[in-house]
């Protein structure tokens, strides 16, 4: 039986509690472990960190030292280091809760090009990074050593590891692949091509994230369906598959052409999604759906382009990171500085009811 949307809604809805207006753009967005920090990769290289233990957000000094976009980061499970990456190809471990941390390790040339995710095994002991190189590639979270690297075939977008430390990664083509992390053999592939377009000379699309479920019976897919290339067009797709059997078991289409890709998502405790989506300038959503539903229980559109998603470990908190709503780039005017204002991050910061 299907879950009643406005018992979800009364009993999920979030509320809008605060927004921070950033100087940049943020690419990548995570809380601590222990909640206490809040980290976010931005255009200029550097990983900015607030103490967001009280109401307001703190500045404290920020992780810098990559050379490009930093794509992505993620927590190891001891709530001491990070895992940072940039669209340079340099893969970096950080003990991220000093006052002015220093790299604990570097990987100069982890990729050729674009590290478009990074995973922690859930032993801890692996990290895992794919890339625009068609690589993914497993190394020591301890000091960095590359332990296997295998051929993904296509630009790689997305990477989660099973509980039980089987790894999927989710490729440009809309092809999502199991892996043995241990020998880099492809066990099976799930079939998300709804996600993939070739028009215009241009590949469109990609399976932008992944997620699993907590018992790791369930695999989670987003990204989009693409309508069109050059001036690329489609809808928010996410498609939710039996890990066991492979089997998809059901599919949600957001929206209309122009809402763009999910680029970020978590799964709640209770089992529903949360996901935010990024489309043409001004097209941007966050949205909460159940997988026995047919269309989300709750959508806000009054965030421009969200391209991340924090949830607070104590659940009760999200922050989304989007883009200033006036973020047009192509033919717009110089300011009367005569400097052309860049586009920048606003954070939103929502408050969840706590699970009973």
């Amino acid at each position: 039986m299907a879950a009643d949307p406005s018992e979800l809604l009364k009993r999920y809805e979030p509320k809008m509690a605060k927004t921070v207006d950033l100087d940049r753009q943020m690419v990548t967005l995570r809380y601590s472990p222990c909640g206490k920090l809040l980290l976010a990769g931005d255009f200029d290289g550097m990983v900015r960190r607030w103490d967001a233990n009280g109401e307001e957000l703190q500045n404290l000094a920020p992780l810098a030292g990559h050379g490009g976009w930093v794509t992505a980061l993620t927590f190891h499970g001891d709530g001491h280091r990070v895992f940072t990456s940039d669209s340079w190809g340099q893969l970096r471990a950080w003990p991220y809760a000093e006052a002015a941390p220093q790299p604990a390790w570097a990987v100069a040339q982890a990729h050729d090009g674009w590290i478009r995710a990074i995973a922690c095994s859930p032993d801890g002991q692996n990290v895992a990074t794919c890339g625009s190189d068609k690589q993914i590639r497993v190394w020591s979270a301890d000091d960095g050593g590359k332990r296997h690297e295998f051929a993904a075939g296509e630009d790689v977008y997305s990477l989660a590891f099973h509980p039980s430390g089987a790894l999927a990664s989710g490729d440009l083509k809309g092809v999502v692949k199991h892996w043995d992390a241990a020998v880099g053999k492809c066990e099976r592939e799930f079939d998300a091509r709804g996600m993939y377009l070739y028009d215009r000379l241009q590949d469109v699309g990609g399976v932008r994230a992944l997620a699993f479920d907590k018992a790791g019976t369930t695999l989670v897919c987003a990204g989009s369906q693409p309508k069109s290339g050059a001036f690329v067009q489609g809808s928010p797709l996410v498609l939710w598959f039996d890990w066991q059997s492979g089997n998809l078991k059901h599919t949600l289409k957001l929206g209309g052409e122009n809402d763009g890709f999910v680029y970020d998502m978590s799964l709640h405790q209770d089992g529903f999604l949360m996901a935010v989506s990024s489309g043409q300038p001004g097209s941007g959503k966050l949205f909460f759906h159940s997988p026995d539903a047919e269309q989300p229980f709750f959508a806000a559109t009054t965030m421009a382009n969200c391209h991340a998603l924090a949830v607070h470990p104590g659940g009760y908190r999200l922050a989304v990171s989007a883009t200033n709503s006036s973020s047009n780039g192509n033919g717009r005017q110089l300011n009367g500085n005569k400097e052309y204002p860049g586009n920048f991050s606003p954070l939103y910061f929502w408050d969840l009811p706590q699970s009973s």
